[in-house]
């Protein structure tokens, strides 16, 4: 299945998904990590024909949060503990399609996104840390039982 470009697929558990639909559960969480889940979490920098640049000088390829960076640096990382700030901007999702497991018969819904907050985990030296996205969780759009 194909969603748009401001939809972001995620597979979640039963358990999650219950609470997101009671309103109970506020935000989900996502771990960053290099690769994969930061390709789809984070903006990525473009090339003259709109396709990702693998790496640049600067940004590992993402897009640089200029709020919370110094143009004086030469180069951010994934793990970059900033001062406690992320050092890259999030893909604008506006909504996430949230599916139960991986099952063809599965509960589903889409839930619109409030806004995010970039969490530090397992800080090191004050240099680096483990980030995590949290996706704040809006209004349910639409639920599909199985």
């Amino acid at each position: 299945m194909k969603f748009p470009n401001d939809t972001l697929y995620l597979p979640i558990k039963q358990v999650y998904f219950d609470q997101i639909i009671a309103g109970t559960k506020k935000e989900e969480l996502r771990e960053i990590k290099m690769g994969i889940t930061a390709n789809k979490y984070l903006q990525r920098v473009m090339d003259d024909n709109g396709n990702p640049v693998k790496d640049t000088n600067d940004t590992e390829g993402y897009v640089r949060d200029l709020e919370y960076t110094d143009p004086n640096v030469s180069k951010y990382w994934i793990d970059d503990y900033n001062n406690g700030h992320f050092p890259f901007k999030p893909y604008p999702y506006t909504k996430l399609y949230l599916a139960v497991g991986y099952a063809k018969e599965r509960d589903t819904a889409l839930v619109e996104i409030d806004g995010y907050r970039f969490i530090p985990e397992m800080i090191r030296a004050d240099k680096y840390a483990f980030w995590v996205i949290a996706y704040h969780i809006g209004k349910v759009l639409e639920v599909h039982r199985k």
